[in-house]
């Protein structure tokens, strides 16, 4: 009885032990398995960590953030979005640069991004940049190389494959020369009226992109965001020229731009009201008023709305002529004055340049606009609304 009794307890010894080791190698496969599915889960908002970034990643209280859209199978860029959101004011603007922006980068620079690859042009156009840099670091290269021509704080991108990134933006359907948020985009936006709401739509789309901040940095703005009214939302366009096939950017005009954009109050016009650079540097145009309608104070009102919306009125008087029954609008920059001047004068007779000879010229004169003045508005009888 002794005997089986000791065998019996190291049977049960035995048994016990291997219990315990199937157990335990259980629980190892059982975590290993959890922990691939964390990664496998959150692989986008960790790729951020897995490369050494070559530009300063911030997002801060204002976030600057580039938006690319580029080809899944060119890898080519396609199209860019200045996005920048102020948390204390909730605005929201969109600025378009241009894919076939075309920047000069400077010897310093330049020594630096030929140590990565040597093929780099020293002039280079942005929707080639994936052409010299691999992976996702490249759309920072992106950034470094725009900031050589644009001179302003770009926190960190966002990286939408085309087919995707044309689901929330669509380029020149509300503005000409400017990416918009489509309408389905801002109505899924509206119904995001809690932080809970914004942020299950961060997480939705978070799978669709690239970015060189993680997924919660991102949901630090979902509160703000949440109180972003989207009826009240600014699009421009970058500020610059073109050369044939590429754009030039204006650096400190744009900068200018966004400047304006970060010091502007909370946004209370309608969205959308201006578009282009060019508008929001209207201070440099300066416009005279003439009032060909032969009604009293017509041009000083116009003068005073004018100005309050940040424009350069700096003449008004009355039209040296016959009445008007019609405005027409006389300008150096005639793309200006549609874009800007439209919203106060839908349809004018016509909108022309300086050498148009039906404005009345003094005599030995060749150009119509006194020094100093870029847009002459003649009122007509139309203008009294």
């Amino acid at each position: 009885m002794r005997k089986q009794s000791v065998a019996r307890i190291i049977l049960v010894n035995f048994l016990r032990t291997i219990g315990v080791m199937v157990l335990l190698v259980g629980v190892g496969v059982l975590s290993y398995y959890l922990t691939m599915l964390y990664l496998r889960q959150t692989d986008k908002v960790e790729r951020s960590t897995t490369y050494t970034h070559v530009i300063p990643v911030s997002a801060g209280t204002e976030s600057s953030n580039l938006i690319y859209s580029y080809n899944k199978d060119s890898g080519k860029i396609e199209g860019m979005i200045l996005e920048l959101f102020a948390q204390d004011t909730k605005n929201m603007t969109y600025i378009t640069i241009p894919a076939n922006t075309a920047v000069s980068i400077g010897s310093d620079t330049y020594a630096k991004l030929t140590q990565v690859n040597q093929s780099l042009p020293q002039t280079v156009v942005m929707s080639d940049i994936p052409n010299y840099f691999a992976g996702d670091v490249a759309f920072e290269y992106g950034i470094m190389i725009l900031q050589e021509q644009l001179p302003v704080d770009i926190g960190y991108f966002t990286a939408i494959p085309s087919d995707k990134f044309n689901v929330y933006y669509k380029f020149g359907e509300k503005l000409d020369d400017c990416y918009t948020p489509t309408d389905a985009y801002i109505s899924t936006l509206k119904k995001c009226t809690t932080e809970g709401d914004m942020k299950d739509l961060i997480e939705d789309m978070w799978d669709e992109q690239y970015s060189d901040i993680t997924l919660q940095q991102k949901e630090n703005y979902a509160a703000a965001l949440a109180g972003v009214n989207w009826d009240y939302v600014h699009a421009y366009a970058a500020i610059g020229t073109k050369d044939g096939e590429n754009f030039t950017i204006d650096g400190k005009k744009t900068k200018k731009l966004v400047n304006k954009v970060w010091e502007s109050d909370p946004y209370s016009d309608s969205q959308f009201k201006t578009s282009s650079g060019e508008e929001a540097d209207a201070g440099t145009q300066n416009i005279e008023i003439q009032n060909a309608s032969q009604i009293t104070g017509l041009a000083a009102r116009y003068q005073s709305r004018m100005q309050e919306d940040g424009l350069s009125v700096v003449n008004i008087g009355n039209f040296q002529g016959m009445k008007q029954d019609k405005t027409t609008i006389y300008a150096r920059n005639k793309k200006w004055a549609k874009k800007n001047l439209r919203s106060y004068f839908p349809k004018p007779k016509k909108v022309t340049v300086k050498a148009n000879t039906d404005f009345p010229i003094e005599p030995g004169k060749k150009d119509p606009f006194e020094e100093g003045i870029d847009v002459v508005v003649v009122l007509g009888v139309d203008a009294d609304k």
